[in-house]
């Protein structure tokens, strides 16, 4: 009985090391969140030739990953030119894909309005709604029902466009009164 309590306890620690070692490799072979993080982990070892060694393998892993289109860097002037084009869109996700992984990083505020020249502007003859287009390619299409003077409208030269309340926005054309818009392209 002694001998039978001996072999199980034998066993359930061989199966316990077992499993700690396949965790052990299962998360040797996951790929670190963030890319860098392999540059990062050389600069704590102290050995100059082993450190050496070690940034040269992250860089080389790094720069084949970038050469396969697995990684990418963006600077920060890329990132809010991005979301400068992107104004006007429901994109939950945009905001998380630029956060700084850095924990003493102040957060950057998002662009809450642009400012950008009028390539046309015409009054709808259905709808008598306002429809912009903007030298970078954005289309808006007035949503309330505030009357605009069609000869203001066709003579425009810039658009403000910034976040009002509940996900809306107001567009005002050459500094005049605005109105209520949505982005349609």
């Amino acid at each position: 009985m002694e001998r039978n309590i001996v072999v199980l306890k034998s066993a359930f620690s061989a199966a316990a090391c077992l499993s700690a070692t396949l965790l052990c490799v299962a998360a040797a072979q996951t790929a670190p969140s963030n890319p860098i993080d392999p540059i990062y982990a050389c600069q704590t070892i102290p050995a100059d030739a082993e450190r050496l060694a070690c940034f040269d393998q992250a860089v080389a892993t790094l720069k084949a990953r970038e050469t396969a289109g697995e990684v990418q860097t963006v600077d920060v002037a890329a990132i809010e030119s991005i979301e400068k084009e992107a104004f006007g869109f429901s994109l939950p996700s945009l905001p998380s894909l630029f956060r700084s992984q850095a924990g003493d990083t102040a957060p950057r505020e998002s662009v809450s309005e642009i400012t950008v020249p009028v390539k046309s502007a015409r009054i709808q003859g259905v709808t008598g709604k306002v429809v912009v287009v903007l030298e970078n390619g954005q289309t808006w299409e007035q949503t309330d029902t505030v009357k605009a003077n069609a000869f203001a409208v066709k003579k425009a030269k810039e658009a403000r466009i910034r976040k009002a309340a509940l996900g809306s926005y107001m567009l005002s054309l050459d500094g005049a009164s605005g109105f209520r818009a949505k982005r349609i392209s």
